[in-house]
C-alpha cells in the first residue's frame, strides 16, 4: 500500500518516511520528477555529490588542477 502526502504553501510535499528509510534518503538528496509514456509521474532519488565525493570517480584526457578547480567552486567563479 502507498502512503499519502498533502500539497502545502508553494506546492511542496513530505517524503514518507517508510520511503525515506527504504531508500536510506537525507538531506544530500534531490529529487528528479519526469512524466513516462503512459503519462505517469515517476521520480529519482540523485544524489548530490560534493567535490570531495567526486575525486577519484570520473577521469580526464588533460591533467586537472584539483585545488584551482576546488577553489573554482567554492568561490562559485
Amino acid at each position: 500500500m502507498g502512503s499519502i502526502t498533502s500539497i502545502y504553501d508553494k506546492f511542496q510535499t513530505v517524503i514518507p518516511s517508510e520511503i525515506r528509510k527504504e531508500f536510506n534518503l537525507d538531506k544530500s538528496y534531490k529529487i528528479e520528477w519526469k512524466i513516462n509514456e503512459n503519462g505517469k509521474v515517476e521520480l529519482e532519488f540523485i544524489k548530490e555529490l560534493t567535490l570531495d565525493e567526486m575525486v577519484g570517480r570520473y577521469t580526464s584526457k588533460e591533467p586537472i588542477d584539483t585545488v584551482q578547480l576546488k577553489n573554482y567552486f567554492k568561490n562559485g567563479n
